[in-house]
């Protein structure tokens, strides 16, 4: 296994009227070589185009009915990949069992960790096709789903999807139980 750094970092998602602070733990791994196994995919330009051009198109045998786009992103998505490798971290001086010889191992993913965007990866495809999506042939980030005529493009942590309204929200429905 391999040990890493740890720290609590605090951001102000609000502004300084009204402020939401956090804070987050994130890991301090630092790069020790290219390690292609650890990346997840980034899907091109031409995959967005799809999903737009889906949207942009009449249904077939349902005159006037447009479709919509829809964007969803998934708060704290690393926190839901089981992470791949035996990982400990330091941890934190804030934590009252912390000491200089303490140590946690990593069950799930953290911000910080060179895997835990393609942790995040394989989390959220195992879920879209839990329910009913394929995975693209030509890109791992692209997802369609036949029986809802839902196509998707995932970046990150963000959705990208076109359908009919109603589909839409049972997607969203989806993501909302599963994260």
């Amino acid at each position: 296994g391999v040990v890493i750094g740890a720290r609590w970092v605090d951001t102000n998602t609000g502004d300084a009227e009204t402020p939401d602070c956090r804070s987050c733990l994130v890991g301090i791994e630092l790069n020790a070589g290219r390690d292609d196994n650890l990346y997840a995919a980034t899907p091109p330009l031409e995959a967005l185009r799809r999903v737009l051009s889906h949207a942009g198109t009449w249904p077939r045998g349902k005159p006037r009915k447009r479709r919509s786009v829809m964007i969803n992103d998934v708060r704290r998505a690393y926190f839901y990949a089981k992470i791949q490798r035996y990982v400990y971290i330091e941890v934190p001086r804030e934590d009252p069992r912390a000491g200089p010889d303490v140590l946690g191992k990593l069950r799930l993913c953290l911000y910080g960790t060179r895997d835990a965007a393609k942790g995040w990866q394989e989390e959220l495809s195992k879920q879209l096709e839990q329910i009913g999506f394929s995975r693209g042939v030509g890109h791992p980030s692209v997802y369609w789903h036949p029986d809802r005529q839902i196509c998707t493009i995932v970046h990150g942590d963000d959705y990208v999807s076109s359908g009919m309204d109603v589909d839409l929200l049972w997607l969203e429905q989806e993501l909302a139980k599963a994260y």
